[in-house]
């Protein structure tokens, strides 16, 4: 009489459990995935809200303290009549103009920025024309005195420079604000 031979191989239960296993396997290395997917671009979003944040603020720091400043630089002497009223960016239907009546590619102080709230492509129309590139991203500046008086009875003043850079909506990146503080001197 033969013996029966053992048959080798996997039961029903072991290959559905086998199945249920890497099913779940798989649902988490496809979760995992999408979301890296989905933030990988947050890098280059970031990397151009940095650009033209530190762009902004060197433009800004670049100016004179205000308009009685002598060009240089230099302390403000007495005669500097400086007052919070000296701030006022107006708009009009063309491109921001400060509350000296300048165009913003004159603008030749700090409180000329005062207000500006545009599509970052102004700052580079000047320059080389539209960069595509940085369409749809908003910048906005805040110029203020540290303090509303002189500190110490001194005649140094700082002003605090907020410039805050908004990217397109559908980047799913919030605002960043940047800050700089300038003095007279």
């Amino acid at each position: 009489m033969m013996k029966p031979v053992a048959e080798k191989g996997f039961s029903l239960v072991e290959v559905v459990i086998t199945i249920v296993i890497i099913g779940i396997a798989l649902v988490a290395a496809i979760s995992g995935w999408s979301n890296i997917a989905r933030h990988s671009a947050d890098v280059m979003w970031q990397s151009k809200v940095a650009y033209l944040g530190q762009a902004y603020l060197e433009e800004i720091l670049s100016r004179r303290f205000d308009e009685n400043t002598p060009i240089g630089g230099g302390a403000c002497t007495p005669s500097c009549s400086i007052e919070a009223t000296e701030f006022g960016v107006t708009t009009s239907s063309g491109p921001y103009t400060s509350k000296d009546g300048e165009s913003r590619e004159n603008f030749d102080d700090v409180d000329d920025y005062h207000g500006i709230n545009e599509n970052a492509v102004g700052l580079f129309v000047g320059l080389i024309g539209q960069v595509q590139a940085y369409d749809n991203y908003t910048v906005a500046v805040d110029v203020t005195y540290v303090g509303s008086t002189y500190l110490s009875g001194s005649n140094d003043l700082l002003k605090r420079i907020q410039v805050t850079v908004t990217p397109p909506a559908n980047t799913g990146q919030g605002p960043v604000v940047f800050s700089a503080i300038k003095g007279s001197y």
